[in-house]
């Protein structure tokens, strides 16, 4: 299995959503519904790539038929994303051994208020997860970082955090990839894709 780079061509539309590993139960005596979330949850993309024609469209269907269906992986970031936050420094992991849904790093740009915001990206260990919450750094450059989903693999002291534009996933084909063809040869792309919790 290989991981490639995704194609630096722009969708027409795309669609980015979190599907979270959550289950429901509900008592037959007193309907009472209860809540778990579990590990697991992924992001799922749908990226529509409407009358590509000449290099782009060449360029798509040959990354396409080059995955082999779920064989290979690829790199994806949100095509509509911004980051808000300031950033700034070198983000990486401090203290390895962390779980759930903060992340504490060290050594990004001290004293900035909204170092990161809610709704920017991060990714580390092969893993995207959205800023929940502003984090702020203090005097030393440390930040703990709120997050969703939760941390699948525990990351090792020191581990590089990726803030910056475009922020990758790692994902794969959700099902068989396609395009049509048009009489002045443009193509239509339909991509649907999943990211891979074991990358």
């Amino acid at each position: 299995m290989t991981t490639f780079s995704f194609p630096s061509i722009t969708p027409t539309t795309s669609t980015f959503e979190l599907v979270s590993n959550t289950r429901t139960f509900q008592s037959p005596l007193t309907n009472a519904i209860q809540t778990t979330s579990r590990k697991g949850s992924l992001w799922r993309a749908s990226l529509q790539f409407n009358n590509l024609s000449g290099d782009d469209r060449r360029e798509m269907q040959a990354f396409l038929v080059k995955l082999n269906g779920q064989e290979h992986r690829f790199t994806l970031h949100d095509h509509s994303y911004t980051r808000r936050g300031a950033g700034g420094g070198n983000l990486v992991v401090n203290g390895g051994s962390q779980s759930g849904t903060s992340l504490v790093c060290d050594g990004a740009t001290a004293n900035v208020a909204g170092y990161l915001k809610a709704g920017d990206y991060v990714s580390f260990n092969n893993e995207l997860h959205m800023v929940v919450q502003q984090a702020d750094t203090d005097s030393s450059g440390n930040i703990t970082i709120p997050i969703a989903p939760p941390i699948r693999k525990t990351p090792t002291d020191n581990t590089v955090v990726d803030y910056t534009i475009p922020v990758n996933g790692v994902f794969m084909l959700a099902g068989p990839a396609s395009w049509d063809t048009q009489v002045n040869l443009t193509s239509s792309f339909t991509i649907e894709a999943v990211e891979d919790v074991l990358a």
